[in-house]
């Protein structure tokens, strides 16, 4: 009875903030392994920038960094990333990489045409040119079902889900011929589509709803224009993130396809819209497995995280840390308040073009990390990087 009292007044407290500003996207950090490895791969298949460190995302001195830039073709949504790890790179992260890589490539080969659980650690992209010359010419694994292609993104635990409008398997009719109606791709020679087409097929998805059905909702909820739409994450409890989307930033529901809770025959998700932008939102989506040695990996890398969140209480940015999405907001005070009225560890800093970040971890599930960045910050201090070094430096010895 306590408890429920006690869950009833956090959630009348929260309820009573003043309202929360609106995230607009901000970027997309990650760890890697090599981030000179991983900037490469957004310029030679995406067609990227390569920069130094777009939208000036929080990294600490020292840091092993590189960027990547893709423009989108509309008007929101354009996709700067950011590429980091300390001068010694974690093991445990780089442990989670190569199985990411060797299950990824392995599970959805061609001759499996299976399904990895590291495919649902994944960016959605919708408006982008994929060179897939370069892609064949370099043996490049990935697999492409439905209208969506799917590929590693080398360095990191993440995959990429690129979504095309249209798409045709049939054979060129001469060598010359391009594919200007396959939105999408860069294509250069029949070899080029053979490559793709070798590489595709149908994956199963049972407990989906029918295409007409989830296009009903698409159409009523508009078209998503921006060229990054979501972030999608393989969670140790989807409940638990929708919650803590909804509670810290101000989430709303969104329509899903998929059941909820998962049972023996079916992965469960949860989807959220967390920024406005226009006609546009960006969505998180909240997967979570059925029991068994897949669900217990991802726990596994939740749990690292969290271990790795703790230290932000104390003033220290770990290296799970820059696993993050990053949005813009006019002020981070009633962020602050809603992270210390959830007992949410949390690290506010200043960054190295003179504005504020907010970091934390969703309680539960801290492989979803949120970074937040704004000019407004009085309800906390905000640490400098000698500072965060500091503390990092102490909890070591």
């Amino acid at each position: 009875m306590q408890g429920d009292v006690s869950f009833l007044q956090k959630q009348i407290a929260l309820q009573t903030d003043a309202e929360l500003p609106v995230l607009t996207l901000l970027g997309r950090s990650f760890y890697s392994k090599d981030p000179s490895a991983s900037a490469a791969f957004m310029q030679r298949y995406f067609n990227g920038d390569v920069v130094d460190n777009p939208s000036g995302m929080v990294a600490m001195p020292g840091a092993v960094t590189a960027g990547a830039f893709l423009k989108s073709r509309t008007d929101a949504g354009d996709y700067a990333m950011l590429f980091a790890r300390d001068a010694e790179s974690d093991s445990k992260l780089d442990g989670f990489v190569e199985n990411c890589e060797l299950e990824f490539n392995d599970l959805t080969s061609p001759s499996k045409k299976n399904w990895s659980h590291w495919g649902d650690m994944h960016d959605g992209i919708a408006d982008y040119v994929f060179n897939l010359h370069n892609a064949a010419t370099d043996g490049m694994k990935f697999f492409h079902h439905g209208t969506v292609t799917r590929s590693m993104l080398e360095g990191t635990t993440y995959t990429f889900e690129m979504k095309l409008a249209i798409f045709d398997l049939r054979p060129f009719d001469t060598e010359e011929e391009t594919l200007d109606d396959t939105a999408g791709f860069e294509i250069q020679s029949a070899s080029d589509r053979a490559y793709l087409a070798e590489h595709s097929w149908d994956l199963d998805e049972p407990c989906r709803v029918s295409m007409e059905e989830e296009m009903k909702y698409a159409t009523e909820e508009g078209a998503n224009n921006h060229l990054w739409w979501k972030s999608t994450f393989a969670v140790a409890n989807a409940d638990t993130a929708n919650k803590f989307a909804m509670d810290v930033l101000g989430a709303t529901l969104q329509y899903c396809p998929f059941p909820y809770p998962p049972n023996a025959s079916c992965t469960g998700a949860l989807w959220v819209n967390v920024a406005k932008e226009g006609d546009a939102s960006f969505q998180l989506h909240f997967v979570e497995f059925y029991e068994g040695s897949e669900h217990d990996e991802i726990v596994a890398v939740h749990a690292y995280h969290a271990e790795q969140a703790k230290a932000l209480s104390q003033g220290c940015m770990m290296q799970a840390m820059y696993n993050n999405v990053a949005f813009n907001v006019a002020t981070l005070d009633p962020f602050v308040d809603r992270l210390q009225k959830t007992s949410t560890p949390f690290l506010a800093m200043k960054t190295s073009n003179g504005r504020y970040a907010l970091l934390f971890a969703f309680t539960g599930n801290e492989a979803i990390v949120i970074q937040l960045q704004s000019d407004v910050l009085t309800n906390a201090d905000a640490l400098d990087s000698g500072a965060i070094s500091q503390a990092c430096a102490s909890m070591q010895h």
